[in-house]
């Protein structure tokens, strides 16, 4: 029972609960997720169940899209409408100045990290100093963004976007400077995750939906370990060479293979996977002087 389950998160959960539940309904607590989202947001939360949870690091290196909503006119200690309102006002601003403002924020941005966010500084979270009403200096740290299109949207409702972003981007902060180029101010009011890495929230299953699965079908809904890093190189071994792998070494074979495979430039790691569909033996990577080094083993 290993895998990578793919669930569509509700609004009013936290990404731990999420993981309660599903701990719960495969009967074992070998439960990981590769990125938080907060009770206000909802949609794609990738889960790591068993050996999958040795990926993490890896599938958590991914882009990610959401859709997210904003309130004009309102700006919150938290950057969203759940946060204590610091100004507010009324605004009538046209949606084409909208667009046009948020189509200046692509690309590489150094923007303010929340500081109601789980972000550390001297090993103390961000919103522990906001809570506390201790006065920090707010860090900055680059985000990227790109394909950002606004989306259908009717008048006196709140504007909707599309966008992509980078590992670690605070779509909030996103959304504070786009309030600020406008002149207005603006909180969030909404986030849904589309994509996480490779993986599409068309394919994912609600908690509700999969409470009324069979364990069998449950496990029959886990992403392959063979399928999880679809862009990274692999190799196939059998024989001496699996059964060395299996033991933590690197076959002479296996070697000249990766030598001929692995590009220094290009890759962090290569998987080596058996003859067998679905499964994974190994991550190898390059350490400078030290040569190709095992990254992880799976027992699977």
């Amino acid at each position: 029972m290993h895998g990578l389950l793919l669930v569509d998160k509700p609004q009013g959960l936290t990404s731990h609960d999420v993981v309660a539940r599903v701990r719960r309904l495969f009967g074992t607590r070998e439960v990981g997720h590769s990125g938080t989202l907060d009770p206000l947001a909802s949609g794609l939360m990738v889960l790591l169940i068993g050996e999958a949870t040795k990926l993490s690091q890896y599938v958590t290196e991914g882009d990610k899209s959401y859709q997210v909503g904003f309130t004009l006119g309102v700006t919150t200690d938290t950057l969203d409408m759940t946060g204590a309102v610091q100004s507010e006002k009324p605004v009538t601003i046209s949606l084409e100045k909208i667009q046009n403002s948020a189509l200046n924020l692509i690309g590489e941005l150094t923007l303010p990290v929340p500081m109601f966010s789980a972000k550390k500084i001297e090993g103390k979270k961000l919103y522990e100093y906001a809570r506390e009403n201790q006065v920090i200096e707010q860090p900055k740290k680059v985000m990227k963004f790109w394909d950002v299109r606004s989306l259908d949207s009717i008048p006196e409702a709140d504007p909707m976007f599309e966008l992509s972003c980078s590992k670690g981007s605070f779509i909030r902060s996103w959304v504070s400077i786009l309030g600020e180029e406008l002149g207005c101010g603006a909180a969030m009011s909404s986030l849904r995750r589309t994509a996480s890495h490779q993986f599409h929230l068309n394919d994912a299953i609600t908690l509700e939906a999969l409470e009324l699965k069979t364990k069998e079908e449950r496990i029959s809904l886990l992403v392959p370990l063979d399928q999880a890093l679809k862009d990274v190189k692999r190799i196939r071994i059998k024989g001496q060479d699996q059964a060395l792998m299996k033991n933590g070494q690197i076959s002479h074979n296996l070697k000249t293979q990766l030598i001929t495979t692995f590009n220094p430039k290009q890759d962090q790691i290569i998987q080596i996977l058996p003859e067998e569909k679905g499964k994974i033996l190994a991550l190898i990577g390059l350490e400078e002087g030290t040569g190709f080094k095992i990254k992880r083993v799976f027992n699977c």
